[in-house]
Parts: C-alpha cells; structure tokens; sequence
C-alpha cells in the first residue's frame, strides 16, 4: 500500500532515526535504560548497545521480508524494547503502530485492519491471549529478540522515510490513525529537549510507551539522560526509585499524581532526589497542584499536546508554577517552534481573555489522518490544526484549557464549560476529585452534572457543594446534580472516563438543587 509524501529530501526532511542514532553513537558509554527483563533480572543497556539494538532490530524487519511503506504493530507494556522497536521500524522506512497495552483484542483488530500492518510484534509474556488475530502474521518479542541476536547490518539494509501512525483514543468513536513523519517526530524531538531536563536526569518512566512516553525518550537523549522503565505504575514503587534508586525525574497523569498525593509514604518520604515532575495528559486540579508543590517542592513543570502534535504544544515550567489558581490552571505558553491561536467559529482570532477554539501550526503539526481525506480538511482547515480544545489566552500569552468543544454543556442557553466546574469544585476541602458533564434535561437542554470523591475522612452534602460552586462561579455553572464515588472511572490512558460516567448507574442518587 503507497501512503501521500513517501518521497523524502533529506536535506529538508531530517530523520528521527539518524537523529537518535547520531545522538546514542556520540556517549556510547552512558546508561540508557534500566530495567528489569522478562527472568526478573536487573539489566542495564548502555547507549551503544540501544543504538545497537535499532540498527539489528531494523535489520531483523528486512529478513522478515518488510521493505519501506509495509507496516508493522507492537502490543508491549512499558520496556526498552517498545523504544527500540519504534525507532528500528522508522530507521527501515516502515509503517509503525502502537497499540496501547490497556486496550481491547477488538480495539487492536480495528486499528490491525485500518493500519494495513504486515506484522504484529506481541510481548507474550505480558500478552498470551492477545497475539491471535487474523489477517496479520504474528512474532513474539522473545522471537523477535532471538532474530535481533543474530542479525548482522549491512549496507544493502532497505532504508527509507519514516511514518508512524498515532492512534487516538477512539472514545467517542472509531479510532483515527495520526499520521507523524520524520518533520514532525524530529520537531517534537528537538522541542521537548528544552524543558527543564536536570543534569544527569535518571528519568522513571511507569506509562505506556506507546503514547507520550515513548516520545520523550529522543529529547532525554539530546539531553543525556538514562531511563529506569518500570512495567506499571504502582506509588509505593515511585517512592522505592526517589529513596533508593537513584531517580531524579518522572512524568505522570493527573491519577497518578493524586494517587502518589494521597499515598500514606508520600508524607514521610525523602522524595529530595527528585529534582523535576512533569505532568500532563489531562486537566489537572489546580489545588491538587498546590499541594503537589508544597510535597515536591519547586520541580513542577506541566505540557500540553495531543496526538496530532504531541506532547509540545505548551508548555508551563517550574518557575511559572507560583501560588496563583488562575497560573495553576493554565497549560503555559506555546513551545518554541510553535504557532498558537485562539480562533472563533468564523476562523477569526478573538480578544485576549476571550474562549475560542485553541488552533496550532509548525512542524509538529501530523500530516492528517491515515485513509481519512476529509477529517484531516476539517481538522487542518485553514492552515490551522484545530485541536477541539476550547481555551482563552491572556495579555501575557498565558493560555487556559477550559474544556473540549465536544464537552461543552449547553444549559438554558449559557455554555458551560466542566473544566470550570471542576476547578471550582476541587477548591472546596472535602472534594479529592471531580467530573462534571452534561445529562439531557427537560427543562435546561442539558442539566451540570457532576461525580465526585471525597478525601478520606471528609464529606460534604450535594446542596453544600452546588452552593460552592454557586458562589465561586454563579448559579449557571451551580450543579443540578451531584453523585458520589469512591473512585472515578478512567480509560487506558489515565484519564477520566465521562462517557461511562454518563451511562453507568451513579454510586447514589444525589440531586444538588
């Protein structure tokens, strides 16, 4: 199957493959990764022996007969090899895909079938039951292992441009395939290496590589940094790696923020070795936030992106994270290289302060969607990628998510948007977290909902709460119903899932007004 822009200029078009193996053969000494293998062992590949690991690895691709333009999927949970395998296929010109290690068996014959993958690459150790699907031939990664073992690269190796394809979450509907080429995955590269990586950073990575972790490997490695890869998030582990290990930096979701918040350690714990925490992926509580720099101290750093520009479209450093809920509530400014705007139905900028919709363009940006001519016109119209986001931006150029389009509550002809709720709600001392939504009502169109979880140890009435949000923000961001839980719903990626929310009987029956 051909795919638009397959030729490539190399003196226009740098390749994310030579990037990373030019920046591993410069410290072939350094440490690249820990882990521990599939035995139980404790291993450590230096950076010769990951730049090793691609070149064999792209080498092992052409002996299963992949030449440039044939796809191939990997299903493994966070390990080196889920790098090496990514950069190996780019190196070799393939058509690479990730499916994400919290999905389905359905999930991951919709995005087989729509990726046209050739092979499909399994960590059976992790996956026994998920390698079976038709149509697409199959190797373990232990095979492939023993294939890369003995592979020898020659100069003959086919060779060509890259393109992964980056699958949405698929949520609200069929997955879309982003389409990321050498521009864009150098971009993102060179982008991300000038946050505020700490000198010799030990970076825990515990999220699956599939999505944002993945890509933060190559601007770790502009940087120097190792990585200590974890198969899972687990906080009394984090807490292990800070004290005893040596790890000096990590990313998190905002669930994984809370939940390492509220671990009884976390208190008590000498967490001084962690020197940077970057969060993002999802709206995260600007109190929690608070509380999270009053733990950590002054090593905050959040990051805005999306699939069709990942990871770098924003971002808010340490420094900026001061005692401010509108500062906290905020993603930062755009990353270098990156063109934002605010922009109304009408494709016009709006006034600083006003909400639009957040639209980007630079070499970040994806080419389009795989196989979906007309969702890339709409999602790049204009020479913008419209990102669905809703924000505002202020006289300083400091840009606020408030919510996605798709989520915005009309009620009584006032949008709402639940971001705004649930700022409002996380002020209040008993709620540990929230999500608000739209429930069709009657007489409002669609009636404020909201889900909440208490502390441990608080509690607080429906009415007491929509009272809060009433005198926070007004009676039409007030919720009409409130439902309490114990813990909320998320999907694979970390974050809250409010479509269940919406069609999963709610815990109690709790109406606000």
């Amino acid at each position: 199957m051909k795919y638009p822009a397959e030729e490539s200029n190399p003196n226009i078009d740098p390749g994310y493959a030579e990037l990373i193996l030019t920046t591993l053969r410069r410290q072939p000494d350094r440490v690249a990764f820990r882990f521990t293998d599939d035995h139980g062992q404790r291993r450590v590949w230096t950076y010769r022996d990951a730049a090793e690991r691609i070149e064999r690895t792209a080498t092992a691709f052409g002996e299963l007969g992949l030449t440039p333009g044939r796809g191939v999927a990997l299903l493994s949970g966070p390990r080196p090899e889920a790098f090496t395998v990514m950069v190996a296929a780019c190196l070799a010109g393939l058509r690479y895909v990730a499916l994400h290690p919290l999905g389905t068996a359905e999930a991951d014959r919709v995005i087989l079938r729509d990726s046209a993958a050739d092979l499909f690459v399994v960590d059976h150790s992790q996956f026994p039951t998920r390698a079976d699907q038709e149509g697409t031939k199959a190797i373990t990664m232990a095979a492939l292992n023993r294939l890369v073992a003995e592979a020898r690269p020659g100069p003959q190796d086919p060779r060509g441009p890259a393109l992964y394809l980056f699958y949405t979450g698929g949520t609200t509907g069929e997955p879309k395939g982003v389409m990321l080429r050498d521009r864009s995955l150098v971009a993102n590269a060179f982008a991300c290496s000038t946050w505020e990586w700490p000198q010799d950073t030990n970076f825990l990575i515990t999220t699956p590589m599939s999505h944002a972790a993945g890509l933060f490997v190559a601007p770790g490695l502009l940087r120097g940094a190792s990585f200590d890869v974890h198969a899972s998030f687990d906080p009394d582990k984090v807490i292990d790696a800070i004290e005893r290990d040596g790890v000096s930096a990590s990313f998190l979701v905002p669930t994984m923020l809370y939940a390492l918040l509220d671990h009884p350690r976390a208190a008590h714990a000498d967490l001084s070795g962690l020197r940077w925490l970057l969060y993002g992926a999802a709206p995260t509580d600007a109190a929690r936030i608070a509380r999270a720099r009053e733990l950590f101290g002054p090593i905050l750093s959040q990051h805005y992106g999306q699939a069709e520009a990942p990871n770098a479209l924003t971002v808010l450093d340490s420094g900026e994270h001061r005692d401010d809920p509108a500062v906290l509530g905020s993603c930062g400014r755009a990353m270098p290289g990156v063109e934002i705007a605010i922009l109304d139905s009408s494709g016009q900028e709006v006034a600083p302060g006003a909400a639009g919709e957040l639209c980007a363009r630079g070499p970040l940006v994806m080419d389009g969607y795989w196989n979906k001519p007309e969702e890339t016109a709409a999602a790049l119209a204009g020479g913008w990628l419209h990102t669905g986001d809703v924000a505002r931006c202020d006289h300083t150029e400091l840009i606020t998510i408030v919510d996605r389009m798709k989520d915005t509550i009309i009620t009584g002809g006032f949008n709402v948007y639940p971001r705004e709720v649930e700022d409002a709600l996380g002020t209040h001392p008993a709620v540990a977290a929230s999500a608000v939504y739209g429930l069709p009502d009657p007489q409002w169109g669609e009636a404020v909902t909201a889900a909440v979880v208490f502390h441990d140890g608080h509690t607080a009435s429906p009415r007491e709460l929509a009272e809060h949000v009433r005198a926070t923000k007004g009676s039409v961001w007030a919720p009409k119903r409130i439902d309490v839980y114990d813990a909320l719903p998320t999907t694979a990626l970390g974050k809250i899932d409010k479509k269940a929310l919406r069609h999963t009987h709610p815990a109690r029956e709790a109406p606000a007004q």
